[in-house]
């Protein structure tokens, strides 16, 4: 994947050396609460040999949509975000912001850039993110990126009942 700019940040393939910052966000209970990953990949060892999979899997067949995410300016690891393919015609988009760089609407510029790349260089229709109805930050990064939220329904990925926002295509495309 070539790298995708936006104003502030940039989205690009993991790089061994993020694995410090990966692995201190998957092991802060706080950082994970409402995120679907195992238990075994909030341990160190567990986000340890995730992040190490995903840089693996770049040069697979089939390569993870899971990407690393940087200041521009400082080079500074800043989140991560990641496409989940449901099917041909949707994707299941996810995004997190470390502790540090929360509160500076970088969520929001996450989950446009690689949305739209979803829908514009992908070809996806459709991109959901289903949100737990306890996260509100996530519902407002959701809203703010143009999201339309169509309630509370059942997903394959989670237990529980979650809040699903859906962006389509049409949805960018009117906007512009």
């Amino acid at each position: 994947m070539q790298p995708i700019n936006t104003a502030r940040l940039k989205i690009r393939e993991f790089i061994f050396a993020d694995a410090d910052a990966f692995i201190s966000f998957m092991t802060d209970p706080e950082s994970t609460k409402f995120l679907t990953f195992t238990n075994e990949q909030t341990t160190r060892e567990g986000a340890k040999s995730l992040i190490e999979f995903t840089i693996d899997s770049y040069g697979s067949e089939q390569p993870m949509l899971a990407f690393a995410v940087e200041e521009k300016d400082s080079k500074r690891f800043v989140g991560f975000c990641g496409l989940n393919p449901h099917d041909d015609e949707t994707v299941e988009v996810m995004y997190a912001v470390m502790p540090e760089a929360r509160g500076r609407g970088y969520g929001a510029e996450i989950a446009i850039a690689i949305s739209h790349h979803a829908l514009n260089d992908l070809g996806y229709h459709r991109v959901v993110a289903p949100i737990a109805p306890e996260n509100k930050y996530s519902q407002v990064v959701a809203t703010k990126a143009g999201f339309k939220d169509c309630g509370i329904v059942k997903q394959t990925n989670f237990p529980e009942l979650v809040r699903q926002f859906v962006l389509q295509r049409e949805m960018i495309n009117d906007a512009d």
